[in-house]
């Protein structure tokens, strides 16, 4: 009877210590950190971020998400912590390849590849959208 009462504590403990671990291994943040790629300065006082978000796997296309911004301080993982906070852009399969602020503030962005999102903040963004066939 004792030999089962500790079978009985062992078994629960080396379970509750299963349980905990993979809890603990598969906790993610809630705004994972993308990976700073390129930064381009636009003009004096905006520059557009690119990070890569390549979560999905080899069946997934890998997503860049696009941010506009004053000049960030920083190494790039800095740079890419700053950003996981901020609402980027335009999120999508492409690219931009070009993009133009006006006197006036409005900003040009031609973009080419399938978009996955716009920002709502976006107010002040003329979009050119260039689709590709697949």
């Amino acid at each position: 009877m004792l030999t089962i009462k500790w079978r009985h504590r062992l078994l629960t403990a080396v379970l509750s210590i299963v349980v905990i671990g993979y809890a603990w291994m598969n906790f993610s943040p809630s705004k994972p950190i993308h990976p700073l790629k390129r930064a381009y300065q636009v003009n004096h006082n905006t520059w557009l971020y690119m990070t890569e978000q390549n979560s999905g796997g080899a069946t997934v296309p890998v997503a860049y998400r696009y941010y506009l911004s004053n000049p960030l301080s920083g190494d790039d993982s800095d740079i890419a912590r700053q950003l996981s906070t901020a609402t980027p852009l335009v999120v999508g399969y492409g690219t931009i390849t070009d993009i133009q602020i006006d006197d006036k503030n409005l900003v040009s962005v031609t973009y080419s590849g399938k978009v996955l999102s716009i920002s709502d903040d976006a107010t002040q963004v003329r979009f050119k959208i260039q689709q590709h066939q697949n």
